[in-house]
């Protein structure tokens, strides 16, 4: 490690066109921030490159705002601050990202400082930081996939929980102790997981075998796509979007202010095929009465990705306990191994303290390889 002198912060400013000074400046803040989550979680390959963060600072629904620590020529620590222009217009959210070769001298909390600053100064008071931690077996020593902490000795380990029950993180790292330090109240604590595709045959079989003898298999067909929904299901659709924030493990604090229609289903994905993106969707139909009751999505950038993100998964409350989760998992990741085989890696996320969809994630062989913690402060009013 090395240690550098004070740094200067700067606000970078928003380039007008994509050209070859925003590609190599763009490019060195992409370029810090996978360094430093490579160091966190061991994994690269989920940054955005400059292009992405190019089209982050002209996104029209958010102002984000980037700012840089510069130690001399050297790019030591970036935070990013986005603020809502649509809705929550009184909240900021901060994510700080610090070069792992730069010892703790500080770049973080200055930089944290900095962005807090800017959001005050644009009327921000709720302010939200984001922090990334490694997952549990680099703190327990435990390759555990279930998402949840082993039991440890009273003692060894003290944990700060959140406040939404979602999960826990030990005051022994140094992002937890970075953000109580800077006076932020934890609030939400999630699971980031791995797993490489294709699924093997001999783990897929054997869900497949527990799948048909659950005593209601026969009661719910399976139903796959990719790209936009085939029109008949996208009232139903609707629906289901429109429950998937009562139905999940922590439901919203606030309620969706616009409600879920056929019209704004194919809005949806009308974005993500602007943004590059298409999704592989499985549902669940009740045989009995033709509804659907699950869902599950795989988000994929670009014609042959490498990696793939799993999106959202509900499975309405009176359907549980029926292996409807793993089956509408399984079933999208076969459709992935048929119709994107260049994707060897799919990236989850999930509430720490989820143990449902915890176990549905360890059955398909995710590995949970870190956390993430939401924290939040108030700012007073002048």
């Amino acid at each position: 490690m090395n240690e550098h002198p004070t740094v200067r912060i700067e606000q970078l400013r928003i380039p007008d066109a994509f050209d070859d000074a925003a590609q190599r400046l763009l490019g060195h803040v992409a370029d810090l921030v996978r360094r430093s989550r490579e160091h966190v979680w061991g994994i690269s390959d989920l940054t955005g490159d400059a292009q992405e963060i190019y089209r982050d600072l002209k996104d029209p629904y958010e102002r984000v705002v980037i700012l840089l620590a510069w130690s001399g020529e050297r790019l030591a620590g970036r935070a990013e601050v986005r603020m809502p222009l649509v809705d929550f217009t009184e909240s900021a959210h901060i994510t700080v990202d610090v070069d792992p070769e730069v010892t703790s001298q500080g770049t973080g909390t200055e930089l944290l400082a900095a962005a807090e600053q800017l959001a005050l100064h644009e009327s921000r008071r709720h302010v939200r930081i984001q922090t990334e931690h490694p997952g549990p077996q680099e703190i327990t020593g435990d390759g555990s996939v279930t998402g949840v902490f082993p039991v440890i000795t009273p003692g060894m380990v003290e944990w700060i929980d959140a406040a939404d029950g979602s999960g826990r993180l030990p005051m022994s790292n140094r992002q937890t102790r970075f953000a109580v330090s800077a006076g932020y109240r934890l609030e939400s604590v999630s699971d980031f997981s791995v797993l490489e595709v294709p699924v093997p045959d001999d783990r897929a079989e054997s869900l497949l075998r527990e799948i048909a003898a659950s005593p209601e298999a026969s009661a719910y067909r399976v139903h796959t796509w990719d790209g936009p929904a085939p029109e008949h299901w996208l009232d139903q659709l609707a629906s289901l979007h429109s429950r998937m924030g009562a139905e999940s493990f922590l439901p919203p604090v606030a309620a969706d202010p616009e409600p879920w229609d056929a019209e704004r289903v194919r809005r949806a994905e009308q974005l993500r095929t602007e943004a590059g993106s298409r999704a592989l969707v499985a549902v669940a139909e009740d045989v009995a009465t033709g509804r659907l009751v699950g869902l599950t999505e795989i988000v994929l950038a670009g014609d042959e990705p490498p990696i793939g993100l799993q999106d959202e998964t509900v499975v309405l409350r009176e359907h549980r306990r029926r292996w409807l989760g793993t089956r509408l998992k399984l079933a999208n990741l076969q459709q992935l191994a048929r119709t994107a085989p260049s994707v060897r890696t799919l990236y989850s996320w999930s509430h720490s303290g989820d143990d449902r969809m915890n176990r549905v994630n360890s059955r398909l062989g995710f590995r949970v390889a870190g956390r993430s913690g939401v924290w939040s402060r108030d700012f007073p009013a002048h």
